[in-house]
């Protein structure tokens, strides 16, 4: 089964006349790609099933909720007009976003892989101690893989997703209690969209606090502050919520800086209406920036702190 982890929904915003969307591949030798539909972009087979749920398909009754209203919504926010229950509605797609499509999975593995790093290479370390391989060059092998952090965990790529499905309430809701800042583009330089269009956003050279950036059509785009104390809507605020969020115009200078970071969030592909040549040299110029998870061990007295945040970064990733 074919499971849009972008909706077709709301890929249909950034099409040209013709329903169609010019792809920009990244680590390519040619970076312009041929016309495509929503339809034939965006999907895994049976991408949204999770075998660590009762119900395997449990995403088949999540993503009409909010994937069914979308296009209303965005013609809300053109509008400059946005209540509780469309708010409600884009923060559930956005957590949709942030937590179920490819780029969430592989990030998920890696975010797991480091948290558990510190007690794997203790336990290798305590297991070869007291346990040494007889033969001497494997003690040497498993002596420098040690010494090198080289022994390390494979991460199933549905334990994550299965993570992420299940904190898709919690992260609902601190979208929705979160304020937001709705831009409306009116330059001639529209918002690009991805693969991957829901990522975390720093401010200047502070990368320890991010606010998540996803761009809903070329002339509207959404900056969220979370609210980290919230995990749980109260469905009486989806309806009497008092909004704190604002609409603006962007300057140039940061629409061109959203879209660097579409391009350089994205896994493998970027999208646009028409051919561009400025955006095709741009991919291109960051066809080897990629979202990394990046870790910092703090060792403490009882065992060892890990900080992982989400960031861009150059890397030789094909």
């Amino acid at each position: 089964m074919r499971d849009h982890y972008v909706a077709q929904t709301y890929l249909e915003a950034f099409t040209n006349n013709d329903g169609m969307l010019i792809p920009y591949y990244k680590g390519k030798h040619v970076v312009l790609g041929n016309p495509k539909t929503p339809k034939a972009i965006c999907f895994e087979i049976d991408g949204d099933t999770n075998k660590y749920f009762n119900d395997p398909r449990t995403l088949d009754s999540y993503l009409p909720l909010f994937e069914n209203p979308w296009v209303q919504n965005v013609i809300s926010l053109r509008d400059h007009f946005l209540d509780g229950m469309a708010k409600y509605q884009i923060s559930g797609y956005v957590a949709f976003l942030r937590s179920c499509t490819p780029a969430a999975k592989r990030l998920g593995q890696e975010r797991i892989r480091a948290a558990i790093q510190p007690t794997i290479e203790k336990v290798s370390e305590r297991q070869f101690k007291q346990h040494p391989p007889k033969d001497e060059d494997t003690r040497k092998i498993i002596k420098t893989a040690l010494m090198n952090k080289q022994i390390t965990s494979k991460i199933e790529r549905q334990f994550p997703h299965a993570l992420g499905i299940n904190s898709l309430v919690s992260v609902t809701a601190r979208f929705f209690y979160g304020k937001w800042l709705i831009m409306i583009n009116k330059s001639n330089h529209p918002f690009i969209t991805s693969d991957n269009p829901a990522v975390a956003y720093y401010h200047g050279n502070d990368d320890t606090i991010a606010q998540i950036y996803v761009p809903i059509a070329p002339d509207i785009a959404i900056l969220i502050t979370a609210d980290s104390h919230k995990s749980v809507i109260d469905k009486s605020d989806i309806t009497n919520i008092s909004l704190n969020d604002c609409f603006a115009v962007p300057k140039d200078n940061y629409i061109e800086k959203f879209n660097k970071l579409i391009i350089r969030a994205a896994e493998e592909r970027v999208f646009h209406r028409c051919v561009d040549l400025q955006l095709e040299q741009m991919v291109l110029q960051n066809s080897n920036w990629h979202l990394e998870i990046v870790v910092d061990n703090i060792t403490t007295r009882r065992g060892t702190l890990v900080i992982t945040r989400e960031l861009t970064r150059q890397s030789k990733r094909s």
